[in-house]
């Protein structure tokens, strides 16, 4: 683990079970497929077996998380509390909250923040929902009542731009669901509101990233922003992702690693691999199974094979769609 100098710290908002928080930190197993070698050689710490490798631990870490759901907090607890001290690190409270609280100095965010990220509730932009957008029906606490201008779930990251002037981190990430892009101006209004921050940070145009794309067996796509201080980075550089694109040596979303020419996709097969049919395992989390039957196509569902990539599969045995 990094000490000292070398640590990034996070501030997570948002931050549901830790699944941003595990990224930026590293150090977890995955499937030996999902990682291209060849793009990034000294990705892996070690073979866990022929299928599983452990990941090398990065320079992020996670010093502060929210959320509203109480079971939120309780497995980002669970998960983390075998790689460092948890005490006081995840609050259970609205984002909304926590600014006021902070302006009338009831509360604090942590100093010296390198990194804040956010995925930024998804309800209202979703092609799976009623996509209000910023007129969201919905109060910042998750329910149905009345609030005031610029609290509802749908304009939460107006929130985190907050954060964001408080604690003046050097780089921003904040993510969405890819229906957010074909929202009206949506993701141009967003892009803009991060733009104008206190201080000035260079928020690069916002792309779609597609999990399949960077070795995750799923058919999942999020628009992702990301916002770099003018304060901390170099003008030329700066100058030159503006100016370039994503033709810039220094554009900063990830190369692709999957995918046409590159390293195969991971399959639903490939990620299931050594995984025990229910009535087989001795794992009680795995003895159950949901018995979920397909119903055609509905919106937010979709029938593949397990050679696919996506959130359903049809069970080789049990000829049932299973929803893991």
């Amino acid at each position: 683990m990094a000490s000292g100098k070398n640590v990034l710290r996070v501030l997570s908002l948002f931050s549901g079970c830790g699944g941003l928080d595990l990224g930026l930190e590293g150090g977890f197993i995955t499937l030996k497929k999902s990682v291209n070698e060849k793009i990034h050689p000294d990705w892996i710490e070690d073979n866990i077996n022929r299928n599983f490798v452990r990941l090398n631990k990065n320079r992020f870490q996670t010093v502060f998380a929210n959320d509203i759901l109480p079971c939120a907090q309780k497995t980002w607890n669970h998960f983390f509390s075998n790689r460092k001290k948890i005490e006081g690190i995840y609050r259970v409270e609205s984002i909304v909250d926590l600014v006021k609280k902070c302006k009338s100095g009831e509360f604090q965010f942590p100093k010296n923040i390198d990194v804040v990220t956010g995925g930024f509730p998804c309800q209202d932009f979703s092609v799976a929902g009623k996509r209000l957008g910023f007129d969201s029906a919905k109060s910042h606490n998750g329910v149905n009542e009345e609030h005031a201008e610029n609290e509802s779930r749908g304009t939460l990251y107006l929130w985190m731009k907050q954060v964001i002037e408080i604690v003046k981190p050097k780089v921003f990430i904040a993510e969405n669901v890819k229906g957010l892009v074909s929202l009206g101006d949506a993701k141009k209004i967003i892009e803009t509101d991060f733009r104008n921050i206190d201080k000035g940070y260079c928020v690069v145009d916002a792309q779609v990233l597609k999990a399949w794309e960077y070795g995750v067996p799923q058919s999942r796509e999020r628009v992702v922003f990301i916002g770099i201080s003018r304060k901390y980075a170099n003008p030329k550089i700066l100058a030159d992702i503006e100016k370039n694109s994503e033709k810039s040596p220094y554009y900063p979303y990830p190369i692709k690693t999957h995918g046409e020419d590159l390293q195969k996709i991971v399959t639903c097969k490939d990620a299931f691999v050594g995984l025990k049919e229910p009535d087989e395992s001795t794992d009680a989390a795995q003895k159950a199974y949901s018995k979920a039957k397909y119903y055609g196509k509905m919106q937010g569902s979709s029938e593949i094979d397990m050679d696919g990539v996506g959130p359903t599969i049809r069970s080789e045995h049990h000829g049932n769609i299973e929803y893991r």
